[in-house]
Order: C-alpha cells, then structure tokens, then sequence
C-alpha cells in the first residue's frame, strides 16, 4: 500500500488516551488436539483457529496506543501440510514493535515443544522488508502448529482483516475493543459477518465468528483477493463529543485533499505559472490539448523520489526547480498545473480492485491508494503517479471501481470541494486493440514465408511500450522473436522493425507494431500429395480455459479491448485448399437486449488465388458473474482453438 500521508495527515494529532497491556487472545496454557470436521479430511492443512484482536487502550503515558493481535492454529495432515509449516516468518512493519511472538507444536500425543526466543532470527525478506524466520520443532503430520504475534502502534483508526485464503479455516473470529468515547464500526464482506458495537464496563466490544470458510485459490481471470472474506473497521463516533454526528466520512476526506492538492503558496503559484508557460500551455487551445502537454512534461522531466524530504517534496517551487518530489508532491504539481492552465479538475482516490472494491457505504480511508484526476470537461480519468500511463488510460487496478473526488464549488471568490462519488468507467472496446496482420507466400519448393505486423493500442500496448523504449537496442529483436514466435531459430527472421513506439502516441491512438519477415518452413508439413499448413500458428499462442474443476470466482476481464487478425495466404499455383470450413468459427455472449457484449467471430474468403481470413475477437464486458462462466470459457477457447487449426493444400 502506498504511504497515505496524505490523506490522514493529522488525525494522529487527535487527542485519545489509552492504557496498554500484552494480548494474549485465544492462547492456552494447557492446548490440546482439535478434532478436525469431517468435510476437511482430505486437506493437506487445515486452519482450526483464526482469531485476528484489535485493541485501543489508554497509555500510562496518556497517549493512545494501538495493538494488534493474530493467533492461529494450524492442523497439518501430510508431508506437503508439513513441508508447508515446519517453519514461520513473521513480518516486521515500521513504525510498530513486535510485543510478544509465541509458537509452539502440539504433537499427535499431546507433547507440547514450545520455540524459544533465541531460535528466532531477525533477517532481510526477498521483498526488502525486515521478518523474523524461525523453525517449528517435531511437526508432523496430524500436529499442529500454533503462532501468535501482538504488534504495537501509533492509532489508525481504520483497517482491514482477512480471513479465507489457500487452506480452509474451521472457525475465523475477529474482535475489537475500545474506550467507550470510541464508537467503531465493523462490516464484513464476502459472506463474513456484519456485527454491531457492544458496551461493558466502558468498553466496547466488537465480535464476530464464521466458521466452515473453504478454501480460496487463485482462478484465471479473477480478483480472489477482493473476493476473500474479509472484516473492515473504522471509527464513526465520538459519543463524548456528539453521539449523533458521524466522523471520518467522506466529505471529511474530499475537505483534507483539497487543502493538501489545491491550496499552495503565492511563491509555488508563481512558479507553476512559469513552467505551464514554458511547456508551451498556449490559450485557446483545448482542454484535452492542455492535459496532454501537461501530463507529457511532467511524467518525462520530473523523477519520483520515495526518498525525498516530504517538505521539499510539498512545495511546487522546490519541485519544479529540482524535477524531483514524492507521490503526494507528484498530485499537488498536476493539481496546480491543471487549475493554472484553466483546466477544470477534480482529484480523487480510490482502492486497488484487485485487493478490494471501493465501498461508498463504509469510509474506510486507509484502503484508498490509486490517485486520479477526473477532468469534467472531458468526461475523462488520468493517473498522475503512473509514470508510463498517459491520458485518459488510467492504472489498470481502477477500471470499472468506484472513487471518491473533489467536486469543486466556487461562491464569490471562495473555491471549496464536496465529496462526489463516481464510477471509474473503462475506455471503449474500441481504444484498446490487438491485431495481427500475417501474408504467406510459399516458393517452388513449398517453403512459407511470413510477413508478420503485431499492432497495439490503448491498455494492449502498455507494458510492451515500456520496453520497446527502455530495452537495450541489441535486446529488440528478441524482444520482436518472443512476440512473434515463428522464427524457429535466429537466422530464420529476415528482418524485423519496430514503429509507434512513443508514449506520446498514446493520445493520437496511434499503434504500436512489431513487424517481421520469417521463413517459417514448420508451418509446413508434407502429407503425401498433400501439404498440410499451420494457419493457426500465425495468430501465436492463445489464452486456454480449460477448466475441469468448479468455478468459484466470478470472471473479471482487466479491461475492455479487441483482437482482429487478418491472414492472406496466397495459394500456389495448382493448389486449392481442402478444407476452409474448417476456418469458420463463432460464439459470443449477449446481453437480455440482445447487444453482444463479448464474441469470437473467425471467417473467410476466396479471392483468385487469395484465400483471406479475417478474425474478431472483442470483451466489452468486464464483470461475470460466476453463472456465467461457462459462455465465457467457450469464447476464450474459441481463439485457442483456431490456434489450433490447420488447412490442407493439394492439387487440383
């Protein structure tokens, strides 16, 4: 998750005493086998217990303390369960101490073996970040393995606890407690409960229990992050101050970006005002004109810095001097620039989908890390932190979520903002494409040779642009090679190009193309009088949905895009083909209207010694429901299955 300063800048700041002791929430003194439930029998591993604690109390040092506490018990049950959790790595995060880390095995006897602290190592994990690595004595199978670990920390007051992943877990319990001045609030997603606050002796207690969560795996085409069941919270009371008013919503938030992004110094406008000038911002010229100068200069000439002092990071006239800042610096320089130019602009965050959908309904601050500008006039989105997006194809994990934004007001001389949620619409099918141009000629002796264009537009050249222009130039044929992956050996690609590769060409929609020529004599094969050729291996390697087992997980495209391909083959002289209709292919999913939302369309046509094959493949929709699997399958397959065909070539 990015660092969210800039959104709960000061809420720290926010006087709210607490009293600190050590958790120890779900373990035992004397722990004992668990029975496992029947319907787990067969599972590798098992999680018996999942008990995630929250908990605020007041500090002997009148400050606020936050402490979070995750205990879990975990049943082995073969050698891969056992290979699994014979050892535990427990992250270390900044700005929290560890408290306490307890683990221990429970033998199929009852034999307790308890690790000892100076058997657990501090070490650098592979991501950077620092964890504590320990192995699990004795475990195997049928044991269990037991870790609890209690961090504490400076108060956030919002979160998010998970609670289905790879294994099964027989029963998932989720607790906060706090001060009875702090009224929180819990909601549960993806079938975990939904609890409301309970008051004790001035504290107040949340909990909630599921029990029997099956396992959830990584499925194609979805976001099972997102569909995991999970716990959020936050606060929304301060009963001492008005048990009415609801805190931390919405318009709370829109009122701190507008001061953090909108509100800078006569100093910084003075600057800014020179570099829009300098970067050639000329009146008259249109909005769209404006935001794409904009947004090229800024994103080729200034560097994100996650290093930089957040100070100088903050002010334009430092930034624009240095061409470095940081995220947050990164969003105020756009805002600036945009409202210099005279481009109505509104900024907005939003969650990442894959993690989590954006909930209107819950204000839960600390999930919000895509920054955006929604641009009224165009109707459009630009991500201003992601270097290699330009206008108006925005990071990938937005498409289709909702945001929240800084809907501006003016009244006399006064500008404000007020919360507005909207929908991050996907660009249209159209915007985004990947086509295949192919002609095959063949010579005397039957040997193919290919002339071959990849073209790429929108969301389908990204990635692919990166590195058409930050690859080392004796790199690019390679690079042409693994695209175009006909050439069966280096000298068998006659030449190669590359063209459109500028990331500027995003808003002209002009294409990205790889072309090469190749002797491609394994697209041939000899079958007596015959010649059997590979017409499908000049669209490359497809996709596959051969799914055998259950669908689980709704279908989630990662945006709307097409795919037309167009091969000629020209047909040697006293040959015919055999078998065309092998080429003639359709499926496709409509809507109750009767609108087609997503198809598989392949055809063709003779034309003198010609034969031209023309191929549509298109996903306007994103979203499937998981009824709706299978249509989707058959269309995702239908281009694998043409990657499959072969025509025939003999004699007239």
């Amino acid at each position: 998750m990015r660092n969210t300063t800039l959104i709960i800048a000061g809420l720290i700041c926010l006087y709210l005493p607490l009293h600190a002791q050590e958790q120890s929430h779900g373990w035992q003194e004397k722990p004992v086998i668990h029975q496992l439930p029947a319907e787990f029998a067969k599972e590798s591993a098992v999680i018996i217990e999942l008990n995630n604690l929250i908990k605020y109390e007041d500090g002997d040092d009148n400050q606020l303390w936050m402490y979070r506490t995750s205990h879990r018990i975990i049943k082995v049950l073969d050698e891969k369960g056992v290979e699994n959790f014979n050892k535990m790595t427990v992250p270390l995060y900044p700005g929290e101490s560890t408290q306490t880390i307890k683990a221990r095995t429970i033998l199929p006897d009852g034999t307790v073996k308890e690790i000892a602290q100076d058997k657990m190592k501090e070490m650098k994990g592979e991501n950077g970040g620092t964890e504590i690595v320990f192995a699990m004595e004795g475990v195997e199978k049928n044991a269990e393995v037991e870790l609890q670990v209690t961090y504490k920390k400076q108060p956030v007051f919002f979160g998010k606890e998970t609670f289905q992943y790879l294994i099964p877990v027989v029963e998932a319990t989720f607790e906060l407690t706090a001060p009875s001045r702090l009224k929180f609030e819990e909601k549960g997603y993806n079938g975990f409960p939904t609890v409301s606050d309970t008051l004790i002796d001035n504290t107040r207690h949340i909990f909630a229990k599921k029990g029997s969560i099956t396992a959830l795996e990584k499925e194609e085409y979805s976001f099972e992050d997102a569909s995991r069941m999970k716990a959020e919270y936050k606060l929304s009371y301060l009963p001492e101050k008005n048990a009415q008013v609801r805190t931390f919503t919405w318009q709370e938030l829109v009122e701190k970006l507008y001061a953090n992004t909108y509100k800078i110094s006569d100093k910084e406008q003075k600057a800014v005002e020179n570099y829009v000038n300098s970067i050639g911002i000329r009146e008259g010229e249109s909005e769209e004109e404006k935001i794409q100068k904009i947004e090229s200069a800024i994103k080729s000439g200034i560097t994100i810095n996650k290093d930089i002092d957040p100070e100088k990071a903050g002010r334009m006239d430092y930034v624009i001097a240095n061409k470095a800042t940081s995220e947050n610096g990164m969003v105020r320089l756009f805002a600036s620039c945009f409202t210099a130019a005279g481009v109505k602009n509104e900024f907005g965050m939003t969650t990442n989908h894959n993690d989590i959908l954006f909930d209107a309904g819950f204000e839960n601050w600390t999930e919000l890390d895509e920054y955006l500008f929604y641009f009224p006039g165009t109707k459009k989105f630009l991500s201003p932190t992601e270097i290699y997006f330009r206008y108006p194809f925005t990071s990938l994990n937005v498409l289709g979520n909702k945001g929240v934004f800084c809907k501006m007001t003016t009244i006399g001389d006064i500008t404000n903002a007020i919360s507005d949620i909207r929908t991050i619409s996907p660009r249209p099918v159209t915007e985004s494409r990947s086509d295949v141009r192919a002609a095959v000629t063949f010579d005397q002796d039957m040997e193919p040779t290919a002339d071959v264009t990849y073209s790429y537009t929108g969301y389908c050249a990204m990635g692919l642009r990166e590195l058409a222009l930050l690859m080392p130039k004796d790199k690019l044929k390679d690079l042409v090679s693994n695209l175009i992956s006909l050439a069966v050996k280096p000298e068998n690609m006659v030449k190669y190009g590359i063209a459109g590769e500028a990331f500027e060409n995003y808003y002209t929609a002009k294409p990205l193309e790889f072309s090469a020529t190749i002797k491609a004599s394994q697209l041939v094969e000899k079958a007596g009088p015959k010649y059997i050729f590979r017409l499908g291996d000049l669209i490359g390697r497809q996709s596959e949905l051969y799914q055998k087992s259950e669908r689980k997980l709704p279908v989630d495209m990662p945006y709307s895009h097409s795919l037309n391909r167009t091969l000629t083959i020209a047909i040697p002289d006293g040959y015919t083909v055999v078998n065309p209709e092998v080429i003639k292919m359709k499926t496709e999913i409509k809507e109750e209207s009767g609108t087609v939302t997503t198809g598989f369309t392949s055809d063709y046509k003779l034309e003198g010694n010609q034969l031209i094959v023309n191929i549509t493949e298109f996903y306007s929709q994103l979203h499937f429901a998981v009824a709706d699997y299978e249509p989707f399958r058959k269309v995702i397959n239908a281009s694998a299955d043409f990657n499959k065909v072969s025509i025939v070539l003999a004699k007239k």
